[in-house]
């Protein structure tokens, strides 16, 4: 009965272990590939939620732009890139970080 009792309180430690660890995978889960890109409004329509508002930062969107600090409008935000009219844009579904800054 004891032999049992310990393969069992294992099989808990075990099963707790294995979830904390997926918890912690997910938390620190990225998609390969993300890039960083600076809402200026290309179309004139203010939508923070088009896509074609924001441009690939200059470093190749390897790096944020330089954000005057604030929180009163999003500046750039770090997702994976779709190809829209032979530009790279930002698929707003895979935003893993944003920055905000000063309203313009």
């Amino acid at each position: 009965m004891k032999k049992l009792k310990m393969n069992l309180f294992a099989v808990v430690a075990l099963a707790i272990a294995a979830v904390t660890m997926s918890f912690t995978v997910v938390k620190n889960f990225s998609f390969a590939g993300e890039k960083w890109f600076e809402y200026t409004d290309e179309t004139g329509d203010g939508d923070t939620s088009n896509p074609q508002n924001y441009v690939l930062t200059p470093s190749d969107g390897l790096n944020p732009p330089a954000c005057p600090e604030g929180n009163d409008e999003i500046c750039a935000v770090k997702a994976q890139p779709v190809m829209i009219g032979g530009e790279e844009h930002p698929n707003l579904g895979t935003v893993i970080d944003d920055r905000e800054r000063k309203e313009q």
